[in-house]
Parts: structure tokens; sequence; C-alpha cells
């Protein structure tokens, strides 16, 4: 019995999915677990640290940026845009080759990673300076040696990542989705039982554990595929490490006009008072909770899907493919958006209402992210947009986007900077309103390039969605309102639980009974969807 509880297990963590939404919907399990978790730690970590000292929390918060600009160069530049399509090709051709591409590619990444991390564990100092506009000599102090700390995790999480991308170019998804689940565990533990003896260098040990956990269980599945890692090898005269190369120099360009916008907004940030900073990654997690989970779920799964297809069955299969899969995440996203939106202030309360946390605070991170929810339309969708133009090879339109995204939040955050309206209100408006350029600068590029990409059908469909998401927002605030009057004191948790989760609940079955009344296409498709997942569960 126990053996073949194991080799269940075993063939449920290794299996192959072939569906976009199969695949999307395994990640969004355990990337839904790990976002509890995530919005766990954040409470753990405010309730501890906030009250007490926000500076240090804003030096903690602040001292990930310099090893995170490193990790995204390296990592969301060469596999999202370059070794998946690449990698993904040569599975079908010829895996042996494909596992030399891999090794090359790794061996790479971490001679680069070692000789810049250098440099920034050596000028850690001066670079922590650059990025923050009115730190104190003991805060740069503790960033300094925050920041070297962190670039050990940086290391662990730059080798799982490449892992998670060969398992995704396989069609492996499962386990890579529970990596994050490990990380959050890690930096939990770090917090509960490290932060006493250590404060804040607590979390940051528990994030190095976390980090190393996040490597160390996709090793295994690894195994079983039979990649076969060769170290000290470092050939780049092959064709396709050509290729990746030049498909990763404009996505690391367009990385790095992001990082530097991001920079710019913790310099800002920073100079607004103490707890400011915190307050806006806090308001951020949230508002990136839903893309995490709809988009970056579906964005991970496209990839090699949009690039296994386009090779196998030609340009119009892709296509296909690629309107199927938009029409599907619009419709997840729509209600979603709108519930979120409507319930962002009971949401902020239940995620860091803490005692510690005072009600000043959860105003304020309602407010931005009430700003920042706006646009969650519009970043889930880009996230299926950009895998479009990385699966045809193009990084290039993709650079030109960003670029102008980034100076149009610059711009906008500047004036309102200069003219002394400068606030955290205005730092998430002018991030959300360059993401909305962004989204409409990438589909009117794809539309430019895909001939009859956007048909009136889309349209008709467009609206349907949208007209029900409307009824949903209604009816959920409606019933947030009755409940928060004359059944529920919302000044305690639990009541305060039931409104949030009764409310959202009403607004979802609204959505669907809408869906099912204006007989929109993808409300069938995601049903018969959920019917064959409970099948394969229960066959488990």
């Amino acid at each position: 019995m126990i053996k073949g509880v194991l080799e269940n297990g075993k063939r449920f963590f290794s299996k192959q999915e072939t569906s976009i939404f199969s695949a999307a919907a395994m990640i969004a399990l355990a990337m839904a677990g790990s976002a509890l978790l995530g919005i766990w730690r954040d409470r753990l970590l405010y309730a501890k640290f906030f009250a007490v000292n926000p500076g240090q929390l804003d030096v903690y918060n602040a001292a990930f940026k310099l090893p995170d600009t490193l990790f995204q160069l390296l990592i969301s530049g060469a596999l999202s845009a370059a070794f998946i399509p690449v990698f993904s090709e040569w599975i079908d051709k010829n895996k042996k080759k494909a596992n030399r591409i891999a090794s090359v590619m790794l061996n790479w990444l971490l001679i680069i990673f070692i000789g810049l991390g250098l440099l920034i564990y050596l000028w850690a100092r001066p670079l922590s300076q650059l990025i923050t506009a009115d730190f104190s000599f003991d805060q740069i102090n503790l960033m300094t040696t925050l920041v070297r700390l962190l670039l050990v995790a940086q290391l662990f999480l730059l080798m799982s990542n490449f892992l998670t991308g060969i398992l995704h170019s396989h069609q492996r998804f499962i386990l890579p989705a529970l990596a994050p689940i490990i990380y959050n565990l890690g930096i939990i533990g770090g917090i509960l039982f490290l932060s006493d003896r250590f404060g804040i260098f607590g979390p940051a040990i528990g994030v190095i554990i976390g980090a190393a956990g996040h490597f160390i269980i996709q090793i295994p599945l690894l195994k079983m595929l039979h990649f076969s890692f060769r170290p000290f090898y470092f050939e780049l005269s092959d064709p396709a490490m050509k290729k990746i190369i030049t498909l990763m120099v404009p996505r690391n360009l367009a990385l790095i006009v992001c990082e530097i916008e991001m920079m710019v907004t913790i310099y800002w940030a920073t100079g607004m008072g103490k707890g400011a900073l915190s307050l806006f990654y806090l308001a951020q997690h949230l508002s990136q909770l839903p893309i995490r989970l709809v988009g970056a779920t579906i964005g991970q799964a496209t990839l090699p899907a949009f690039s296994h297809q386009r090779f196998r069955n030609g340009f119009a299969s892709f296509k296909n493919l690629l309107c199927k899969t938009l029409s599907q995440t619009i419709y997840l996203i729509f209600p979603v958006t709108v519930i979120f939106l409507v319930l962002r202030l009971p949401l902020v309360r239940l995620a860091f209402g803490a005692k510690q946390f005072p009600w000043q605070a959860t105003i304020v991170t309602g407010q931005v992210l009430a700003i920042l929810s706006v646009t969650i339309f519009c970043q889930t969708i880009s996230e299926i947009l950009r895998r479009a133009f990385y699966a045809m090879n193009d990084t290039k339109t993709v650079l030109i986007i960003d670029v102008i995204g980034v100076i149009v939040n610059l711009g906008l955050v500047f004036v309102s900077v200069a003219t002394g309206r400068g606030n955290l209100l205005w730092l998430a408006a002018g991030l959300s309103f360059s993401r909305a350029v962004k989204f409409f600068l990438l589909l009117w590029f794809l539309e430019k390039k895909i001939t009859a990409f956007i048909v009136a059908d889309t349209l008709i469909k467009g609206v349907k969605m949208a007209f029900s998401a409307f009824m949903a927002a209604l009816l959920t605030w409606l019933s947030m309102k009755v409940m928060d009057r004359f059944i529920f004191n919302t000044s305690y948790v639990i009541p305060l639980l039931f409104v949030t989760g009764i409310s959202g609940l009403v607004g979802l079955v609204v959505y669907v009974g809408f869906s099912r009344l204006l007989r929109i296409k993808e409300f069938f498709q995601f049903f018969h969807l959920a019917q064959n997942l409970f099948r394969k569960t229960k066959a488990c």
C-alpha cells in the first residue's frame, strides 16, 4: 500500500502537462499556497518590526534590490526571453544537445553572477547610499551587511530558477511550483525562531535557508528526466548559444531600464519618512497576488507551449493557441480585478492588520493598493503578450515598450515631486499608468505583427465579460456593506474574515451566473476543465 502511494505521488509530481490551463491550474494551486504563506510571512515580519523600528524594516526591504537586480538581469533575461524558447526547440530535435546547451548556459550564468556579485559585495556601501534618499549612517551600515548576506540567497535562487526553466521546457510544472512554498517557509522560520536572537538578521538568514530549499527540492525530478550537467563547459560558438545571446541582449536592456525605475522608486519612497517604503512594498505584494496566481502561472505554462506549438505546427497553430489563451485569461482576470478592487481595505486588514500594525498605516496601504489594483488586468494580460513576442524570438519590441513605459512613469513621478505633491499615492499612480501604457503598446504591436489578431468576436466576448465583472463588483460591494453594517462587527478578525470571504464568493457566483446567462464560451471551457481536473485528482 505504501509503495503504491509513493508510486502515485511520484507519477503526480513528475507527469507532463500538455494543456496550458491544466498546467496553469496545477501551478496556481501551488502558488496559492505560496501566496498565503507569503501573506503570513509579511504579517509576521511587520508585526515583529514595523511598530518597533519601521526604519529598520525599510532597510530590510531596500537591501533586496541590489542582489535581486543581479538575479533579474541574469535569470529573467536569460530564461523567459532566450533560454526556454531555444531549449524547448532542441528538446524536440535532440535532447542530448539540449542538455549541452543548458550546461553551457548555467556555467556562464554562474561565472557572471560570481563576478558581478563580488563587485556588489565590495561596493555594497556606496551602492546602498546611491539608491536611498534619507537613510542614516546606522541604516546604511545595516543595509550594507544585509546586501552582502542576501547575495548568498540569490546564488541559490539563480541555480534553482534555471532548473525551473529546464523543467518547464519539459512541461513539468507541479514540483517547480512547490519550490516557492519552501522558500516562504524558510523565511517564516527565520522570523519565528531567529528574530529574537538575531533581530532583522533572523528573516535574512531565513531567506538563505528558503532559497537553498527552493533549489534542492527540484533536483530529484531533474535526475528523473536524465538531465546531465557538464561543469566547466563554456562553448559559445554553437548557433543555438549565439541565438540565446542575441535574444538576451534586448531583454536584459529592458530589465536594466525597469530595475533603474524601481531603484528610483526606492529612492523617492525612502525620502517620504520612515516606514513609507515598507507600506509601498506591502501594497505592491498584495496587488501582485492575483497577477501571480493568474498571469504568472499561465505565463509560465504558455512560453514552452507557444515555443513547441510554433516549432512543431507552424505560425497559424501558434496564433490560434495565443488567441484562445488570451480569451481564457481575460475571462479569469476580469472578476479577480474588480473583486480585489472592491475588497481592498478588508484584504489589507486581514493580511497585515495585526495589533502592531497601526490603523493609519492600514489606510495608507489600502489607498496605494486601490491605485495599483486598477491595472491588475493590464499586467496579467501583459504576461501573456510578452511571452508571445518571446516565442516569436522578438525581444527588441518588448525592450522599446518597456523603455517607453519607464519614461512615462518616471516623468509623472518627477513632475509630482517637483511640484511638491510627491507621496506614495503619486508613486503608485505613476507605476499604474505606465503599466497601462505598456499593455496597450504590447497589444498594438502584436496586432501589427499578427494580422487579424483582434476580431469582432473577441470584442463582443470582452464586452460580455466586462458586464459580468461589473455586476459582480456591484453585488460584492452591496453584500460587503450590508454585512458590515447590520450583521458582523468587523473590528474583529473572524467577522472580518466572514465578510470578506462571503462578499468575494457572492461576486464570483454572480460572475459565473452572468457568464452562463450570456453564454460566454470560456465559462463552459473552464467548467469542463474543472471536471477533468477533478477526475485526475480522484484517480491519483
